[in-house]
């Protein structure tokens, strides 16, 4: 299935949110099951839960993972990108880009100025984490995002989760939250992050992408 934009087939999508939101777990399993040729990882700040961590298995899938141009460069926090980071702009290739989520982060989509005109620009938004718990404090944050990126956004994905312990009612109280924001924002909630072992309901509002604990496989 493509990524849409207004009913319109898109091939760039940029996935930001706090840190804590589950962004980077969202871009790659939207990467996965979209079947895009290639996944940008553009998160300089955050160490942890990166997405370039799984460069060989996204090989194995068919996607190009492109991130440091350094060697032996998984866990630095050092700024740099790739040049290969421009390269779907104009290219016909379909990309995913994982954006750093704070204001810090999101500076890094300045160098992308002038080519964002047809791109998916999403905030990716876990209502159980402190920072974005709430209606003002997630406006404040898009706020945020937006300043330092020089872009709009122009949607959103709920993906308020608990981890393993989510519930469906769980991702219904973060939905109930995000579309007040949306009411503000005038922001559609494009996508929800389910967890796999959830079914979805046809109270969920947006395409339900189906979430595998990519990232947090062992350990969480």
């Amino acid at each position: 299935m493509p990524i849409t934009l207004n009913h319109k087939e898109v091939r760039i999508t940029i996935v930001t949110g706090h840190y804590g939101s589950g962004k980077s777990e969202f871009a790659i399993n939207l990467a996965i099951q979209k079947q895009v040729d290639t996944l940008i990882d553009l998160d300089i700040i955050n160490p942890y839960f990166r997405s370039r961590e799984l460069e060989p298995f996204l090989k194995e899938q068919g996607i190009e993972v492109i991130s440091s141009p350094l060697d032996n460069a998984l866990g630095s926090d050092l700024p740099f990108i790739d040049q290969k980071a421009f390269r779907p702009f104009h290219t016909n290739e379909r990309a995913i880009y994982d954006l750093g989520g704070d204001k810090n982060g999101a500076l890094v989509l300045r160098q992308f100025e002038g080519l964002m005109k047809d791109a998916n620009f999403l905030c990716c938004i876990n209502v159980f984490r402190e920072a974005t718990c709430d209606v003002p404090s997630i406006i404040q944050m898009i706020r945020s995002l937006e300043e330092a990126s020089g872009c709009r956004l122009n949607g959103l994905i709920n993906n308020s989760n608990l981890l393993r312990e989510t519930t469906l009612e769980d991702v219904l109280h973060g939905q109930a939250i995000i579309e007040e924001v949306g009411k503000v924002t005038h922001l559609p909630l494009c996508y929800t992050g389910l967890w796999e072992n959830l079914s979805p309901t046809n109270s969920i509002c947006g395409e339900v992408i189906p979430l595998a604990l990519y990232l947090r496989k062992y350990w969480l």
